[in-house]
């Protein structure tokens, strides 16, 4: 860094001003960045590393909608009384309520988490060899997307473009054309027991001619006109389209498996809860109605299809 010269009016050198100071705020700017990018960690392939939801986070997420479903429970039951029953018999029931959302939202999360780790251990498959094995399926666009006009200047590339967002294999179509996107959809679809779930970024179409989307009505009528047929759930955001593979139906040993698991904590909780929803004058029906709702809530969230495990 050259040294800056401070002189008198009259051009004579009054001073030398030693670049230290630039070095050091420079260092120091330095030393704020470096902790900043420390604090984030950031991966080529996947750009910032999105925490999975674990057992903590499911903890904390039962917790949060406990508290949620006891606080309108305690209120529902104060008012329900005309804002004659005493606060702590509302408060009571609101926490009964509350409770059971919780264990409920527990148990049948633990379960959801047991299974997709079992499943990833038989697959031996990662999240790193599910992204190789979409971007050398997709391979043949990168050349397509190097012979487009605006190359130079904003080149579609298969490190940039096919990568995993926040957990999700997403395939990004900015900086590609409508051909380049049909032979994408070509390519999904023609393989689409390989893949699971993906988002596909099509934009809003905001730099297009006459700021129309062009991508975006291409590839969702196409995806609309295979999904049925393909078993995808198409989900259509403001920006992008994520297909999600319906799965497979449980078998019946499954679906007795996870009853077995889900009725005990589930009908105890929901019996307890209307119970005391019910007040002292019909207790034994408040009790019944709850243990027949726990079943039935138990036969329907045993039911869920066994979907991507990424």
């Amino acid at each position: 860094m050259p040294m800056r010269v401070s002189r008198r009016r009259s051009g004579r050198p009054l001073r030398v001003d030693s670049p230290s100071s630039d070095t050091d705020h420079s260092e120091r700017t330095g030393c704020h960045m470096l902790w900043a990018c420390r604090s984030v960690k950031w991966t080529p392939e996947t750009g910032m590393d999105m925490a999975e939801v674990n057992f903590r986070d499911l903890i904390g997420i039962s917790l949060v909608l406990g508290i949620m479903v006891a606080t309108m429970g305690a209120f529902i039951s104060f008012f329900a009384s005309g804002m004659g029953e005493n606060p702590a018999k509302s408060l009571r029931t609101g926490g009964l309520i509350g409770g059971g959302m919780t264990l409920i939202v527990l148990v049948y999360g633990s379960w959801r988490l047991f299974e997709i780790k079992q499943d990833r251990r038989k697959s031996g498959v990662t999240r790193e060899d599910e992204l190789a094995s979409l971007r050398e399926l997709l391979r043949p666009l990168e050349a397509h997307a190097a012979s487009l006009p605006w190359a130079q200047e904003k080149a579609w590339r298969l490190d940039t473009h096919v990568r995993l967002d926040r957990g999700t294999m997403t395939v990004d179509l900015h900086d590609m054309d409508a051909e380049g996107a049909r032979k994408m959809l070509d390519i999904i679809i023609q393989n689409r027991e390989r893949i699971g779930r993906l988002r596909i970024v099509t934009g809003r179409g905001k730099h297009s001619a006459h700021s129309r989307p062009v991508l975006r009505p291409l590839v969702n009528e196409r995806l609309n006109q295979v999904a049925h047929q393909l078993d995808w759930q198409l989900i259509p955001k403001a920006g992008s389209i994520t297909l999600r593979p319906m799965g497979d139906r449980p078998s019946l040993r499954l679906w007795m498996l996870r009853f077995l698991v889900f009725i005990g904590p589930i009908t105890i909780a929901l019996a307890l809860a209307f119970q005391d929803l019910a007040g002292s004058g019909a207790r034994g029906q408040g009790l019944a109605f709850g243990a027949v709702a726990g079943v039935i809530l138990t036969g329907l969230l045993a039911s869920y299809r066994k979907r991507s495990v990424y």
